[in-house]
């Protein structure tokens, strides 16, 4: 779009001006002309009527008749051409001196005589005075019919000026359009002199700025001086100095802030950069040394009581300069961490080009700078150095590209720390109990699994182990969960010494836990049974008083495919075994008999009968167990359990759960059992949350009824929580994916259940809009007495107020979990210490 130049937007204005204001000028002139024409023309009226009463008086002192007042008036109207003179008679004259020749009373001479005043009127240009004549003493002598003060008579004075006031209108304007281009060209004149000035003053401030394509150019505008003829560019002129002194204070030089965006482009953290750094710092380093000379950089890592040292060199380095930048190291880490002990400290070279050699230099010539960062969570501390030439000292910019690579580098260094911590204990806990290191429950679920579809493939039997402490609970009790937990430790020693390096062992939760032998038939299971029984009984333990005892376990056994071919039902009957094993007296080994199968199988479809009449009544019971808002101290959620009533005893959802998703019932059971807790909470705004089973996730209606139901109770959806077990997840990653989105659109909140009881746990956070956590149960029961469970509750509270994600810490059973929740800013708080399940929205604690 072209742009106005001064010249032309002076002259627009100019013309803009004239022509507001000549119209106003016209117009106030004409006015003020008009007032005074008027008021002459009135002066005149009174004037003309003041002298035709004396000369009227005068004739009628000497006598006058009727033929001397015709002519009077005759005479008066060829003396006054631009005026009407008109005299009128009251009926007091009249009686006595008749009629004369007069115009008719209208009502403003009416007025007038009624009044005695005189009466001026202006209408266009049209001028009337009217003025009353009075009687005075003089008068009485002829008009004897009169009193002083009567009104004897009426003279008009008339007078049109429109025509002369058009007429000096038009003369008036004709010299006013004439004289109006003179000021303007005067204007327009002196505007194009001012801008022909000012141009030559701008020209000049042109070539002074047009002079500056590089950052050393600013300081040439700091030392010119130019003088201006106008205050108002020297005023410009000053200005333009400080906005340069600003921006060389401040400026960064083209190639500089390209190569800064490179480095925020390049190391913007990625998977690549967190398993391949080392060889991403190389090449930064082969990217600085482009735009500064830049001989190392270095990095220090400490965990616990141990140093990792990175070196990284643009090229080949003389041993003198490894061992100078290793003594600087050696102090930093001595300033910064406080430490002596530098016996444990791990150093590691790396070359950029190991073509070029970087020869002995001066210390003079060298000179560093470093960053420190120091992580609580997980607890490690990083530094950060680079060395370079002595020379990019004295460059400021250069100085600052400096400390942005420190900063860039410590982000780097210390996130990729972070996470190599956050990953191993991760790994960890995801496979392994961490309190005997064993496998843990989902491992152990995913390798008998594993083993069935093996065993298959292969046409070979496995069996399985389940086994229970006995009286653990009064051994626990009696010497406190410390010993407690050295008692579990000691046997899980036991039972993986006493199998072959293949067998998995797995502590599947409590004092409960499980081998699976490959390639093993239900006669060389017992024999292994038998071995760990008797290892068992003669393993002796010293207790906190003093005391000798020994562990006792009950021993379950169930074999593939020949008890049965499904791992549930496998577990189950090895699990049933057991129970039966402790019912005949403990200490012993229970191998099923095809009775103990039929009564197993019996049990279960006992079980589905019951499940169908239940379903079919939609008599699905819920209990609610209530969730308290650590911070505000509220009951702000319920978790729904299912439970069944059957003879009067009301059954547990985990005598049930696995046989109604075996059996596909669970979809219509979740959906009874919603529609029976919408119907008691229309009126409540407590959140509630809901177990999902992933057997319900595979009917495509299943959310379709699910908010048919909300609709037809009224119930709010953000108040309903679904809550799906972490190790569930797995088997239904791309259906649970959809469902969460559908959820989620829907209005509906979404849980992890047992988060860390997988390794995929940190996935789900990634991948679904998760507004729960509910950490695994058994990290919160150790966490007074295990550092590592405790540590890993730290890193999923850290995580989650990050991610701006709510957590649930479950089976809070006593206050002095409840405390050490509190203290690692937990959220919520679930469990028998804040309330037992309940049919109603009591609880007892």
């Amino acid at each position: 779009m072209k742009k106005l130049t001064l010249k032309k937007l002076l002259i627009v204005y100019v013309l803009l001006v004239s022509f507001i204001i000549f119209p106003f000028l016209y117009f106030e002139i004409s006015r003020a002309f008009n007032k005074v024409f008027e008021e002459l023309a009135l002066e005149n009226a009174k004037s003309i009527a003041t002298r035709t009463f004396n000369s009227m008086f005068q004739i009628m002192k000497k006598g006058w008749s009727r033929e001397d007042l015709i002519e009077f008036l005759d005479s008066l109207k060829d003396s006054q051409k631009n005026y009407e003179i008109n005299i009128y008679r009251t009926k007091i004259v009249e009686s006595l001196f008749g009629q004369i020749n007069q115009p008719p009373f209208d009502e403003k001479i009416l007025k007038s005589i009624t009044e005695g005043s005189e009466l001026i009127f202006k209408d266009k240009g049209k001028i009337r005075f009217i003025m009353p004549i009075k009687a005075e003493k003089v008068c009485l002598k002829c008009h004897t019919n009169a009193k002083i003060g009567d009104i004897l008579g009426v003279i008009e004075v008339r007078s049109d000026l429109s025509k002369i006031i058009s007429f000096a209108k038009n003369e008036f304007s004709k010299a006013l359009i004439f004289a109006f281009p003179l000021p303007l060209i005067f204007i327009v004149l002196i505007g194009y002199f001012i801008t022909k000035k000012i141009k030559q003053e701008v020209n000049k401030l042109h070539e002074l700025t047009e002079s500056v394509s590089k950052l050393e150019d600013l300081e040439k505008i700091n030392k010119s001086n130019i003088e201006f003829p106008f205050e108002e560019f020297d005023e410009i002129y000053t200005n333009i100095k400080e906005l340069v002194n600003k921006m060389s204070r401040i400026a960064v030089d083209k190639k500089v802030l390209e190569f800064e965006i490179m480095l925020l482009e390049k190391f913007i953290l990625t998977s690549d950069i967190v398993k391949d750094w080392k060889q991403h710092i190389l090449l930064l380093l082969q990217e600085i040394n482009k735009i500064l000379p830049t001989l190392t950089i270095f990095s220090v890592s400490k965990e616990l009581d141990k140093y990792e040292v990175e070196f990284f060199w643009i090229g080949m380095p003389s041993q003198s300069i490894k061992t100078k930048f290793e003594r600087i190291v050696n102090n930093k880490i001595k300033d910064f961490f406080n430490s002596n002990k530098l016996e444990h400290i791990n150093i590691n070279h790396n070359i950029a080009k190991k073509d070029i050699c970087i020869l002995d230099i001066s210390s003079d010539d060298i000179e560093y700078k470093t960053k420190y960062l120091v992580l609580e969570k997980p607890k490690i501390g990083v530094i950060v150095g680079i060395g370079f030439s002595s020379e990019i000292m004295k460059s400021k910019t250069q100085l600052l590209v400096i400390e942005s690579i420190l900063s860039t580098l410590l982000n780097i260094v210390g996130s990729v720390k972070a996470i190599y911590k956050y990953t191993k204990e991760l790994e960890y806990y995801a496979t392994r109990d961490p309190l005997t290191n064993l496998y843990n429950q989902r491992i152990f679920k995913e390798l008998l699994d594993y083993e069935a579809k093996r065993a298959q493939r292969h046409n070979y039997k496995f069996s399985l182990l389940v086994i229970d402490l006995d009286n653990f609970k009064v051994i626990n009790d009696t010497y406190g969960h410390d010993f407690g937990d050295r008692f579990l430790v000691e046997v899980s020693n036991i039972l993986r010494s006493s199998v072959r390096p293949g067998d998995i062992v797995a502590r599947y939760g409590g004092d409960e836990f499980v081998i699976v032998l490959p390639e093993t038939d239900e006669k060389g299971a017992h024999l292994v049974a038998k071995r760990i029984l008797k290892n068992v009984e003669n393993h002796f333990i010293k207790t906190p008083d003093g005391k000798i005892i020994n562990p006792k376990i009950s021993i379950g056994v169930s074999t593939y495919p020949e008890h049965t071919d499904n791992v549930e039902d496998l577990f189950s009957l090895a699990d049933t075994m057991m129970y039966k094993a402790k019912s005949a007296g403990k200490g012993q080994i229970k191998l099923p008999t095809n009775k103990d199968i039929e009564e197993f199988f019996n049990k279960e479809k006992h079980i589905s009968i019951i499940l169908s009449e239940a379903i079919n009544k939609k008599e699905i019971i819920p209990y609610f167990q209530p969730i308290l808002n650590i911070k505000t101290g509220k009951i702000e959620a319920y978790e729904v359990l299912s439970r069944i009533e059957y003879n009067g005893e009301i059954i547990p959802a985990s005598n049930f759960i696995e046989i109604a998703e075996k059996t596909g019932m669970i979809f219509n059971m979740d959906l009874i059992l919603l529609e029976n807790v919408f119907k008691k909470i229309k009126d409540r705004n407590e959140k509630f949350f809901f177990n999902l089973s992933p057997k319900a996730l595979v009917f495509s209606d299943y959310l379709n009824k699910v908010n048919n139901l909300v609709k037809e109770y009224n119930i709010n959806p953000e108040n309903i929580v679904f809550e799906i077990t972490e190790r569930d997840t797995v088997r239904n990653l791309s259906i649970l994916q959809k469902f969460v989105l559908e959820l989620k659109e829907s209005g509906f909140k979404f849980a992890i259940d047992d988060f860390g009881s997988g390794f995929s746990s940190f996935y789900y956070v990634k991948e679904f809009a998760i507004d729960f956590i509910k950490i695994e149960g058994e990290f919160i029961k150790n966490l007074i007495n295990d550092k590592k469970d405790k540590a890993f509750v730290e890193s999923i509270v850290t995580l989650s107020k990050r991610l701006d994600i709510k957590t649930v810490a479950e089976f809070i059973e006593n206050k002095s979990v409840f405390e050490a929740v509190k203290e690692l800013d937990v959220d919520y708080a679930q469990g028998y210490y804040i309330g037992k399940p309940s049919p109603d929205f009591s609880y007892n604690n």
